[in-house]
């Protein structure tokens, strides 16, 4: 991002060498003024109908496979909700068939008196069964074992979308940033090339020494070489920045947003308020509250296996021939049965133990997860609040330094003008002025960046 900027360090060193030179006769400076510069900028930012940061952000939730996915997942933890609810449904069976038996012979209780025999056999049926047990005890806790997984789904599906939003601005900021340097590294060569004119018109009157001019078109030649390195990385910026929100490779980019409107500075809370923040608002921290909850009930509906189980039934057949009608008839015959019935199965009960257990250690290693879990944030909460505090800091710095690379400037151009200074004097101030803009984009750039995080890992950011 940075690396025409060593090329504005080397022009200074030119300074070095102007100060053996004697004062020379004023010539007028061909180097651009300074509201150039600004005014390249303010048309660049802020255009009608560009891209903002929280454009990206939204284009980039829709965009995202792992968005698409956590939404997918969240899906199917609904759907089990509906798979939860039919077990309000009685368990309901219906049946039908035919059988072909084979002819036997059947003793005579009395003579001319002997069973009848029926070759053909026919059923229609319908038996349904309530578990009394599971539908009071094993039921709800599941119902809620399930809400509490889509909750987690949904947290999950969250965090993915603010992941997805946070990328896409960092993605936005620093295509801002590369678009800026290409204004100034333009900007640079344009003084560059003016002042090499400057500096010709000098040596021709034996102002200055022919290893100066040649020094100075060696500094055009690494401007022109860092403008290519710049307008090139600009180009991958933007290209980063439409993978991330989804765009088409020929969709035009422009800047919509004016990154130099910061607003007011707001107080940076410490980092212990922070983090507690962070606790409850994160969405990991949601996902595993949810999903611990969820396995709590998972346990509970688990220890319904110790009981007995309490079922009631009711049963209704329409059989030719009728098993319970005596004496058989070849003819279809209605009967029906109800009941209850309470079961009890040691092989059951067994199993409940080591099931218990099972849920006990699922639970414990949740617990970790949290534990770790909350150890990350904070690590991450104090390096983005320090951050957020150094961008601060360094905002303010640059600023300074810009205004007073700006005054430098202008009073050299002041003192050239009056024959009190040397063209190569004037080419250092203009070195630390191009200096200066670069460390106060990069400063305002890295502010953005700074607080985005910071929202981010405290979850503000949604």
């Amino acid at each position: 991002m940075r690396s025409f900027a060593l090329v504005v360090v080397g022009l200074a060193g030119l300074a070095g060498s102007a100060a053996a030179q004697p004062a020379q006769p004023a010539t007028a400076a061909i180097t651009p003024a300074a509201q150039t510069f600004d005014e390249a900028v303010a048309a660049l930012l802020a255009r009608p109908g560009g891209l903002t940061s929280d454009d990206a952000a939204r284009r980039a939730v829709k965009a995202s496979a792992t968005v698409q996915r956590k939404i997918a997942e969240t899906d199917g933890a609904r759907s089990g909700l509906s798979s939860v609810m039919y077990a309000l449904v009685p368990i309901t069976k219906v049946s039908a068939g035919y059988t072909r038996l084979s002819d036997v012979e059947l003793p005579q209780l009395a003579p001319g008196f002997s069973f009848p025999v029926f070759l053909n056999s026919y059923h229609v049926g319908a038996e349904v069964a309530i578990p009394l047990t599971d539908l009071f005890m094993r039921f709800p806790p599941l119902k809620r074992s399930t809400e509490l997984g889509i909750d987690a789904a949904e947290a999950g599906q969250h965090t993915a979308e603010v992941g997805a939003a946070l990328d896409a601005r960092v993605a936005y900021y620093e295509w801002v940033r590369a678009e800026l340097s290409v204004v100034v590294a333009e900007r640079l060569l344009l003084q560059v090339t003016a002042n090499l004119g400057q500096v010709q018109a000098l040596a021709e009157v034996g102002g200055v020494s022919r290893a100066d001019v040649l020094r100075l078109e060696a500094q055009q030649a690494q401007v022109e070489l860092a403008l290519a390195q710049v307008s090139e990385l600009t180009a991958l910026r933007a290209e980063q920045l439409r993978i991330a929100i989804g765009a088409a490779p020929d969709e035009p980019l422009t800047i919509g947003e004016d990154v130099r409107d910061i607003g007011d500075d707001a107080v940076v809370a410490s980092a212990v308020e922070l983090t507690r923040t962070a606790i409850g608002r994160r969405g990991e921290f949601v996902a595993l509250a949810a999903a611990r909850a969820a396995l709590a009930q998972q346990r509970k509906a688990a220890k319904v296996d110790r009981l007995p189980k309490l079922a009631v039934f009711a049963q209704a057949v329409y059989d030719n021939p009728n098993q319970r009608i005596i004496p058989a008839e070849a003819d279809f015959a209605f009967t029906w049965a109800a009941g209850a019935s309470i079961t009890w199965s040691l092989n059951d009960y067994l199993h409940a133990g080591p099931h218990d257990a099972k849920w006990d250690a699922e639970l414990r290693a949740v617990d970790a997860d949290r534990q770790a879990l909350e150890l990350g944030v904070r690590a991450q909460v104090t390096a983005a609040r320090q951050g957020v505090v150094l961008a601060d800091r360094a905002y303010a710095a640059t600023r300074r330094g810009l205004a007073a690379a700006e005054e430098s400037h202008r009073v050299r151009q002041e003192l050239l003008a009056a024959e009190r200074a040397t063209a190569i004097e004037l080419i250092d101030a203009e070195a630390e002025l191009t200096r200066a803009r670069i460390a106060a984009i990069d400063a305002l750039i890295d502010r953005r960046i700074a607080r985005a995080r910071l929202e981010h890992v405290t979850g503000e950011q949604r």
